[in-house]
């Protein structure tokens, strides 16, 4: 009997080693710089024919941790550059933007110039959960100063739509589609957790351990995703799945390198002209660490 109660202590131990606690483990002055480039292919059914609209964004943002607590991180973050190009096989380019053009008379790079340098706070607990982002507003007021535009009414008018991609709340969506990936339990390889987050893109997340050592920690996520859009005229709405996989540092629990690809259909209803359009939006988006 004692012998059985020896070996399936050494057995309980053992089960206790294998599991760890992902989370990050971050230090006042760690820095990461992070590319990210998005394909997004969207397919509308105009009466029998598709219509594709092709946008590819490619963006470069430095993070910083400026304070940490005991269950939380301060990080400031800043855009270093953005390019977006919109275009269709059958309509050709319909917009190109990149704020390292020397082009000063073109709008669109002037207001996205202006986001550039603009420290951004983002509070994160240890799983990734994003707590607050703060200092949106700063970067929307630059946006307008970088591009000459000053017009109340015109500011007026814009500011709801820019304040869906660049104001406080949709950063903190934006960033937690690239931090919020670990749980407060300890698990181990195989076992699997879940956690959702919401905004224009809502997932509902499943993860999964592949392996974690001294050197690779990879988890693997697939998610039943809602993208929708709501503006004056258009509502967008479409459902569908992504699935992510996640190559992080063990040491530090920031990722090396993120790739999600997704697909979400449903329908796009354009209000004045009373007219529903099949939509089909299939995308892939990387995210990766450039030192």
């Amino acid at each position: 009997m004692k012998y059985r109660v020896i070996i399936f202590l050494f057995l309980t131990c053992g089960m206790t080693v294998a599991q760890k606690k992902l989370e990050y483990n971050l230090s006042v002055g760690d820095n990461f710089t992070v590319q990210q480039e998005a394909k997004q292919v969207i397919t509308q059914d105009l009466n029998g024919v598709d219509q594709i609209i092709e946008n590819d964004l490619m963006g470069v943002m430095h993070f910083k941790v400026v304070d940490k607590t005991n269950d939380s991180y301060t990080l400031e973050m800043t855009f270093k550059r953005l390019k977006m190009l919109m275009s269709s096989p059958t309509l050709g380019e319909l917009s190109n933007s990149d704020t390292e053009s020397a082009d000063s008379s073109d709008v669109a790079n002037m207001l996205f110039k202006g986001i550039l340098n603009i420290p951004v706070t983002m509070v994160m607990d240890k799983t990734g959960k994003i707590k607050s982002v703060t200092g949106g507003d700063k970067l929307i007021a630059n946006m307008f100063t970088s591009a000459g535009i000053d017009q109340p009414e015109i500011i007026a008018e814009s500011k709801k739509q820019m304040e869906k991609q660049f104001g406080s709340a949709a950063l903190s969506n934006s960033f937690e589609q690239m931090t919020y990936f670990y749980t407060s339990t300890a698990v181990a390889v195989g076992d699997e957790w879940t956690n959702s987050f919401s905004g224009d893109l809502s997932a509902k997340n499943s993860w999964s351990l592949m392996e974690v050592t001294n050197d690779a920690l990879k988890i693997k996520g697939k998610a039943s995703t809602t993208m929708s859009s709501i503006d004056e005229n258009i509502i967008m709405t479409l459902s569908g799945s992504q699935q992510t996989t996640i190559n992080a540092d063990p040491s530090n629990g920031w990722f090396r390198e993120i790739i999600v690809t997704g697909e979400n259909s449903g329908n796009t209803l354009f209000q004045a002209q009373n007219m529903t359009i099949p939509t089909i939006v299939k995308s892939t988006i990387t995210y990766k660490i450039l030192n």
